[in-house]
Parts: C-alpha cells; sequence; structure tokens
C-alpha cells in the first residue's frame, strides 16, 4: 500500500495492521455472502417521533371550537370520515387513518419532518401524508423549505461561485452613499413582517 493511499478513512487500519504479520487477499462476493449486506447502502428510513408532539397535539385538540364540534357530531353518528379516540382526532383518507393537525401546530410538525434530514419538498410531503392530514401540505412544505437556512446555504454551495464585486470609492461627507439590501419573503412573524430591509451610510 503506498502513502498516496491513505486517505483519511483507511490510515487509521493501515497504520495499526502493520503491527501484524498479514496478507491481504480479494475475496468475490460469492464468498461473502453472510457479510454482503454489510457493504450495501443504509435502507432509507423516515422515522417521525409522536412522544413530543402528541400531548400537545390533544390539548390543542381540546381547546379548538371546530373540534368539539366534530366531537358532539361523533357522539350521535360517523361524520365525514372522522374518528375520536384517546384525545386524538383522525381522519380516514383514501384508506389512511391519518392525525389532523391544526393550524397552530402544522408549521412546528412540517419543519420537524423536514430537518430530520433536510429532504426537498417531493420527499417531505411524501412521508408526512403517512402520518398527518393537513390541508394544502404541498404549498405550506414549500414555503417552509424555501425558509430553511441550512438548506439556502448548502444549495449556495454547490452553485456557480459569484463574480468578484467592484469596490467603489468612500466620499469625504456622511449621507452621500448607501449600500441597501433586502431578504425575503420569510416565515411570518406575529406582526406579520416578512421582509428583511436593510440600509447603511457608506461613511459610517
Amino acid at each position: 500500500m503506498q502513502k498516496k493511499d491513505l486517505v483519511t478513512r483507511v490510515a487509521f487500519w493501515a497504520l495499526l495492521l502493520e503491527e501484524f504479520d498479514h496478507v491481504i487477499e480479494h475475496r468475490s462476493g460469492t464468498r461473502m455472502t453472510h457479510v454482503y449486506a454489510l457493504s450495501r447502502s443504509p435502507i432509507d428510513i423516515f422515522c417521525i417521533s409522536f412522544d413530543n408532539i402528541l400531548p400537545r397535539l390533544k390539548s390543542a385538540l381540546d381547546n379548538d371550537n371546530e373540534v368539539k364540534a366534530i366531537k358532539e357530531l361523533l357522539r350521535i353518528s360517523a361524520y365525514k370520515n372522522y374518528c375520536y379516540r384517546n384525545g386524538i382526532l383522525d381522519k380516514f383518507v383514501e384508506g389512511k387513518e391519518l392525525v389532523v393537525v391544526l393550524d397552530s401546530m402544522q408549521t412546528e410538525i412540517i419543519r420537524n419532518a423536514h430537518e430530520l434530514g433536510h429532504t426537498g419538498v417531493k420527499y417531505t410531503e411524501k412521508h408526512l401524508q403517512g402520518y398527518y392530514y393537513i390541508p394544502k401540505l404541498r404549498q405550506k412544505v414549500e414555503k417552509i423549505i424555501s425558509n430553511c437556512v441550512h438548506c439556502i446555504l448548502i444549495n449556495q454551495k454547490r452553485r456557480k461561485k459569484e463574480g468578484l464585486l467592484h469596490p467603489l470609492q468612500k466620499e469625504d461627507t456622511p449621507l452621500h452613499t448607501y449600500h441597501i439590501d433586502h431578504l425575503g419573503p420569510l416565515e411570518s412573524t406575529n406582526k406579520n413582517y416578512k421582509y428583511v430591509f436593510a440600509i447603511i451610510d457608506e461613511f459610517t
């Protein structure tokens, strides 16, 4: 083994094996069936934890007037494919029993699902559809992922690098030249702010 072959991931083992007299022998896949699965890529698993979400979801459902009305109707007879048990309101959609999510918790649940692996819109939507009932899910997933800082930074690294800027000569007086930048739309704040607009005086 040459030094150029000692990349980081094998250097440790190469140094360790130097302490022993050994022979490296290639074994074909037909002779390694008992460990063949270990060399395969891991199975793509998407797992959503309900432990932290369900208690707060139950509390939100108990305080929602529309849900209270549906619960009263369900006590009388079946109502629009809804089912209420153990404090959770479910809805049957295309044969699946999905947990109904109120507007107040939709953003958190979608964001948590996306941040499990920072997956794209299609993949995140697909797996949420297997657990939750959220109206206009695709639109809401697109909005949240478009505002994900981690994904924005990663995608910027993959793009073509920006060209060099041409510096401006600094003037001798204040309020002569302004630098302006903006960012948005972002997720709305409590006061419905969606954009960041920055103005800086070059002199100061």
